[in-house]
Formats: structure tokens, C-alpha cells, sequence
């Protein structure tokens, strides 16, 4: 059923339906046309009795012809009046129904007339209904109007029932029933808002009842900014005060001396910004019955802003300035002073006369006075700052003051000349050094507690003699030598003599290095390393590196980078080989010079320098582990042209160690043990036995020769096992007399 205007749920709803079909059924009995059959025009506003509201079916709810009916008793029976239930006689409704067979030709009888008295009417149909269904009406608050799908002629329009309202209204009204909740949120979100901007207007209007200005009679210095915003205050400070502050000099007049601080050691400068802020925030503070008082007072009273808080000063300096200045000035304050008397003598050891006199030392000690407080008159320079002002009279801040303490470390800094050790230049010509010069503090300080103010403090300057006065002096001392023994042929001589040669006379100051490959450089020739190894370019170089090494080592030189041979070598005990790459440092106090030459077959390197250890040193090692070496078998092939022969010896084998090194020091005046210091773990890989082997041999020579290789393969795996034994046992025990060389 389509939903007119007063369609909303109504309680009571199938009461009010029976009371419907009841006066439906009642009209048709009494002759009256069916409701869906009559027009708008024909029905009565009054017509309809129902309690609850309900709103009229629509029309497809009642069809033309008339459905079958239930059973209703006779009227004779029900004792109905149709005539007072519907305001009109049975005949009357009879002969408005058109005939069923011409429904075309129906034409709309004449509206009724409405009751006369409805509430009448309507407690006829409540009887009715009662006496039919035994239950009694529903209340009813008001008739129902028809249907608004009823349709009315074009020129008449709809009736309008009681408390009918507009359709937005309705709309409104029921989007609210639907979104209560959200709907009174939003309103009282609305209402929040409403008051916080009110209280934010009367905060505002509250906290700042000064409109955005500075109040009267408000003073930034002696400028007036009263009654100004910020911005005016602002322009009309910077245009009072300007550049006097980076400009001006402060005038300090002290009883009559002047003393000028400028703006370059004071560093005055106003912060324009600070100063109007806190004179706009003056009466803008505090509780309301605080700005109440100020702003009361303002009308009447100046008030003063420092410019104090919102000066750049650099106090320390001018505290500074005050202190050195104004202490003296106008006083009657002695300060001790001190000077040398004389003329200073040659100190460099070519000129130096030990019989030339030496100066002296006079300190004049200072007496108390009266003189001004500095304290008191940086007070003074302050607040002249504080009122722009630039000239200030000191008077009555005078006080009883002390000379200042004398401070003989000061003193001797002051005059002090260190001697000067005798060193090498980078080309190895020696510089001479000079002399020192001071006096002795302990006998300076027994003078100056003895004296009284105002005595007289003489004493003697002296000459300080340094350690090493000539280069004479810096290599009369061997702090370590090594030498080896430099068998080979010529080639391996030759690179063996011109290592030595660009090694000898390299002289290292204090904090210097020295790279062994950068010093010898290159243009060697190929010889082989070792005994019995091949040739290699440079061969014989490493025997000089280490020699150097060892040398380095007995003198306390500091090794920097070292790295073993891959073979032991022979020259020289295990663990104290070193191949080119070594590098030393120099960190004794005193320069050193290595010397170095190849002769008789030895390389011998010797370091030189000052000697001032109570010890000296000796070389060991220790073998730790040993690698057996292998025997390798060489195949040629049968008339080779190297001409090796079953079973020849191509190679000597060499065993394979892991040893360790490290020194012993031994006092230099009794030669006791005093300890050892570990050096360096070094690892040596074997090198295997190589036997040449005839492949491919004619079949006629085959048992000869196979039989002299047996013979001499067992001859040669006899040599080997002997020679690590006799060579571990060499090794081990370190021949001193051989290379093992102490400082």
C-alpha cells in the first residue's frame, strides 16, 4: 500500500482496519456506491472515522466489483440506523450507484453533506464496530483525511488535514529521528565552539585591554615609547640611540687621568628587539589586580627600562681594561718590576767565551698604595652604559692596595734560553750546538723571601751547557755491530759491495726512518740468495738487510717492518734474517750513523751514536718446530740435453722451521744477566731434495742403469737423512764466534 501523509505507524492498527471494513461493508449494504468507486469530489471531509490515524488503503485495495462478503446478520437483526451512520438515506445511496453493466457512463453523484454533529457520528460507528466484533474501538486523536493518491481534480486542491506541516519540515524531522545521536553531537560540539570563541573574546579583550600598544609613560632608556606598538617603539629607539654605542668611547676620568675604553675592547652594541619587548610586556604580567595597579599608575608615573639587560658587552675585557688601567692611575700603589742588567754574551759554540760576564737579573720590589677600586669603577662604567651616557667621574672609590706577587717561574720563562744539541743535517754534516742560559730558581726564591718591599733583588744569570756541544761527540759510541760471511761469485760479490757502499754513512736523527730498498735502490746484478739456490735478480741483497737487522736490534733502533727469507738461509742463525722490505726507525734521544762494507768476504754493519744505556745486548734464537723436506723426483728425457743421468742429485734439500728470536741484556758493568725481550716468531718452508729421473731409456741399458740408480739413490737417501740432523744441531746451538756478535 503506497504511504500518504499520515501513514506513520499508529498503535491500535488492526483494530482500526476492522472498523474500516466494517463501515465499508456497512456503506454497501445500505445502497452507497464502494469507497474505491467514488471520486475525491464525492467524499466528504468527515467521512472518515478512524481513531488511530491509519491512513486510507489505496485504491487497488478495493476493486469495482464487489468481492464476496462475509455473512452479516440482517439489519433487522443488528438494529443499526445506517441513516445516522451516514448522514444520508438508503435510497438516496441507491440511486447514486450506477448500473454495472455501463460503467463508462458513471458519473460522480453529488458530494454529501457532512454530518452535522461528527463527534456523533463517530460514537455510532465505535457501537457499530463493537457490536460486530464484540472488542472495543481504539482511541482516536483525530479523522483521517483520504488518501493522497486519491486523485482530485486539477482545480481543486488537496485538502489539508490538522497538523499537516511542510514536506522539508518533515524531512528535517525525520533525518532527526533517524540520527538523534549524531545530531545533538554535532549541536553540542557547535555550542563548545560557540563559547570557547566567546571566552577567547573576552580573554583577548581581557588580557590586553591596551590594544596592541606600550603603556603610557613607559621609558627605554630615556627614550619615551609610551602609548607606541612595537614597531613604532622600535624605529623611534633606534633613531635616539643610533650608532652611539659602536661609535663612542667610554671617558673614564680618574682624579684627573683619562682613560679611554672603545667600543672595539668593550664590544657595546643595544639589542633594539629585547628592549621593546620588555617594554611592551610591562603591565601585561602578573595577577589582574597587579595590572590593574600599573596600568592605574602609568597615567601618572614614568617607568624606566635599563638598557643594561639588553647591552652586548664583553665584560671581561673591560674588567680587564679597569683592572690594568685603573689600578695605578692617580695612586700612590708601587708595582715590583724586573729587568736584565748587561749585555747577553754569545751563546753558540764556535763564538762562546767561557770568560765573558753574564747579566743580571734586577727585580725592584713594589710598596702598598692608595689607589681605585677596579671593582667599584667597572660598577660605575655599567650603569654610564646603562644610561647612554659616555663619560664617567670616578670619586671617593679609592682603596689600600698590594703590589702584585712576584712569580719567579714567570720570570725564568720569561728569560729562559734552552741549551741546543749538537745534530746531523739531511745531507750528514754535522751542526754544532750552543749554550743555555738561566739562573738558578732555589737561590732566586731565598733572596726574594728575605727582601722587604721596596728592596732591591740582584741576581746572577748562567750559562747552561747542553748535552752534546759537537758532532764529534754524537758517534764516538759503537751501539751495536753484526757481520756474515758473503761467499758466492762474482756477481753476488759485486751486489754484496754495492749494498754496503749505499748503506755506509746514513745518518738517522731523532724521529727518523729509514726504508733499506730505498737506500740501496736498484742496478744489481743476478746472483744467486744463498748457497746452492738459483739466480735471482738482486741475489746477496737480503745478506745485507739482514746484517743490518741484526745491528738494529743489539742497538735499540726501533724495527718497523720486517719480514723473514722464505728459506733459512745459511749466513746467518734462524729467526735473524730480514729481506729488503726492512724498515727502521730512530727513537733514541741522539742521532745515529750506520756504517757498512763488504771485505775479506764479510759484510759487517756497525751502528755509531752516543751511548747512554747502563747495558748492552746479545742476540739467540730458538728452533720450535722443524719440516722435514721431501725428496722429488726430476724426470728427462733419455740423451737430455742438461745431461742429468739416473739418479743425480739436482738439488739439496732443506729442512723447514718454525723458530723464535729475542735478545738478552747483560749489565755493562758486570756483565750479569738481566733479562730477555722477545723479537719476532719466524717460519721457514723446506725446500725439497731433487733427484733427476731417465724416462724413455733403451731397453738394452735398462737393467745396467736401473741398477747403478738403485746404488746411487740409496747413497743419496743416506746423505739427506744425515744433513738436517747436523743442521738442526748447528741451529739450535748458536755459534757466537760466527756472527753472533754482542755490542
Amino acid at each position: 500500500m503506497s504511504q500518504g501523509k499520515f501513514s506513520s505507524p499508529r498503535p491500535h492498527r488492526e483494530e482500526e482496519r476492522e472498523i474500516e471494513k466494517a463501515y465499508r461493508d456497512l456503506t454497501r449494504k445500505s445502497g452507497r456506491k464502494p469507497r474505491a468507486e467514488r471520486t475525491a469530489r464525492e467524499l466528504p471531509l468527515d467521512e472518515a472515522a478512524f481513531s488511530a490515524g491509519e491512513a486510507f488503503p489505496a485504491e487497488e485495495a478495493f476493486p469495482t466489483e464487489e468481492p464476496a462478503q462475509e455473512a452479516f446478520p440482517a439489519e433487522e437483526e443488528l438494529n443499526l440506523d445506517f441513516d445516522n451512520l451516514t448522514g444520508e438515506t438508503p435510497t438516496a445511496a441507491a440511486d447514486q450507484v450506477p448500473s454495472e453493466s455501463d460503467p463508462v457512463q458513471r458519473k460522480p453523484a453529488a458530494r454529501p453533506e457532512p454530518s452535522a454533529d461528527p463527534a456523533a457520528e463517530e460514537r455510532q460507528i465505535e457501537d457499530a464496530f463493537r457490536k460486530i466484533t464484540g472488542k472495543p474501538a481504539a482511541p482516536r486523536r483525530h479523522i483521517l483525511e483520504p488518501e493522497v493518491d486519491e486523485v482530485l481534480p486539477e482545480d481543486e486542491e488537496e485538502p489539508k488535514a490538522r497538523g499537516d506541516r511542510p514536506q522539508w519540515m518533515a524531512e528535517v524531522l525525520e533525518f532527526y529521528e533517524q540520527n538523534k545521536k549524531l545530531v545533538l553531537a554535532a549541536l553540542c560540539a557547535l555550542a563548545v565552539m560557540l563559547i570557547v570563541f566567546v571566552i577567547l573574546l573576552f580573554v583577548r579583550s581581557a588580557g590586553d585591554p591596551y590594544h596592541g600598544k606600550i603603556l603610557n609613560n613607559v621609558y627605554i632608556g630615556d627614550v619615551n615609547v609610551g602609548g607606541m606598538t612595537q614597531k613604532e617603539a622600535m624605529e623611534a629607539l633606534t633613531e635616539a640611540v643610533g650608532d652611539s654605542y659602536e661609535t663612542r668611547d667610554m671617558v673614564i676620568d680618574l682624579a684627573g687621568t683619562e682613560l679611554l675604553l672603545s667600543p672595539k675592547e668593550s664590544g657595546a652594541s643595544l639589542n633594539v628587539t629585547t628592549a621593546v619587548e620588555e617594554a611592551y610586556n610591562y603591565g601585561r604580567a602578573g595577577t589582574q589586580a597587579e595590572r590593574d595597579a600599573l596600568y592605574k599608575a602609568s597615567k601618572t608615573e614614568p617607568h624606566y627600562i635599563s638598557l643594561l639587560p639588553h647591552l652586548n658587552l664583553k665584560t671581561e675585557n673591560i674588567k680587564k681594561f679597569l683592572s690594568e688601567k685603573s689600578g695605578n692611575a692617580g695612586s700612590t700603589l708601587v708595582q715590583t718590576t724586573y729587568g736584565l742588567e748587561g749585555t747577553q754574551p754569545e751563546l753558540s759554540a764556535d763564538k762562546f767565551d767561557k770568560n765573558a760576564p753574564c747579566q743580571t737579573l734586577v727585580i725592584q720590589l713594589g710598596k702598598p698604595g692608595v689607589g681605585f677600586d677596579p671593582d667599584e669603577v667597572y660598577n660605575l662604567v655599567l650603569d654610564a652604559y646603562s644610561q647612554r651616557q659616555f663619560r664617567v667621574t670616578v670619586e671617593n672609590v679609592e682603596i689600600l692596595r698590594e703590589p702584585d706577587a712576584v712569580d719567579l717561574e714567570k720570570i725564568y720563562k720569561e728569560f729562559y734560553i734552552a741549551p741546543v744539541n749538537a745534530t746531523v743535517n739531511a745531507n750528514g754534516n754535522a751542526v754544532a750546538g750552543s749554550y743555555g742560559y738561566g739562573f738558578d730558581l732555589e737561590e732566586a726564591q731565598k733572596l726574594l723571601d728575605a727582601a722587604q718591599p721596596g728592596d732591591e733583588i740582584r741576581i746572577p744569570m748562567e750559562y747552561i751547557e747542553p748535552d752534546l756541544l759537537d758532532a764529534d761527540s754524537f758517534f764516538k759510541d759503537t751501539l751495536g755491530e753484526y757481520q756474515t760471511r758473503g761467499d758466492g761469485n762474482d756477481n753476488r760479490a759485486y751486489n754484496l759491495r754495492q749494498a754496503c757502499q749505499a748503506l755506509d754513512g746514513r745518518v738517522l736523527n731523532p724521529g727518523e726512518s729509514l726504508s733499506f730498498s730505498a737506500v740501496v735502490g736498484s742496478g744489481y746484478k743476478s746472483a744467486p740468495e744463498d748457497t746452492g739456490l738459483d739466480d735471482t735478480q738482486g741475489g746477496g741483497l737480503a745478506q745485507v738487510s739482514s746484517t743490518l737487522y741484526c745491528a738494529a736490534l743489539l742497538s735499540d733502533l726501533t724495527v718497523t717492518s720486517r719480514s723473514g727469507l722464505a728459506q733459512m738461509p745459511s749466513y746467518i742463525g734462524s729467526g735473524l734474517d730480514a729481506d729488503t722490505s726492512l724498515r727502521l726507525q730512530n727513537n733514541l734521544k741522539y742521532p745515529v750513523r750506520i756504517n757498512a762494507q763488504y771485505s775479506g768476504g764479510y759484510v759487517r754493519v756497525s751502528i755509531s751514536g752516543t751511548e747512554d744505556r747502563d747495558y748492552y745486548r746479545m742476540l739467540g734464537s730458538e728452533i720450535t718446530q722443524t719440516i722435514k723436506a721431501e725428496t722429488e723426483y726430476v724426470k728427462f728425457a733419455y740423451g737430455h740435453e742438461e745431461g742429468h743421468e739416473q739418479g743425480d742429485v739436482i738439488r739439496e734439500g732443506r729442512d723447514g722451521y718454525q723458530t723464535k728470536s729475542y735478545t738478552v741484556r747483560y749489565n755493562r758493568t758486570t756483565n750479569a744477566r738481566i733479562g730477555s725481550d722477545y723479537v719476532a716468531t719466524t717460519t721457514y718452508a723446506a725446500l725439497s731434495r731433487q733427484i733427476a729421473q731417465i724416462v724413455d731409456i733403451p731397453p738394452e741399458e735398462t737393467t745396467e742403469e736401473t741398477t747403478e740408480a738403485t746404488e746411487e739413490t740409496t747413497e743419496a737417501t743416506t746423505e739427506a737423512t744425515e744433513t738436517p740432523t747436523e743442521a738442526s744441531s748447528q741451529t739450535t746451538s748458536p755459534d757466537w764466534d760466527n756472527g753472533w756478535e754482542a755490542a
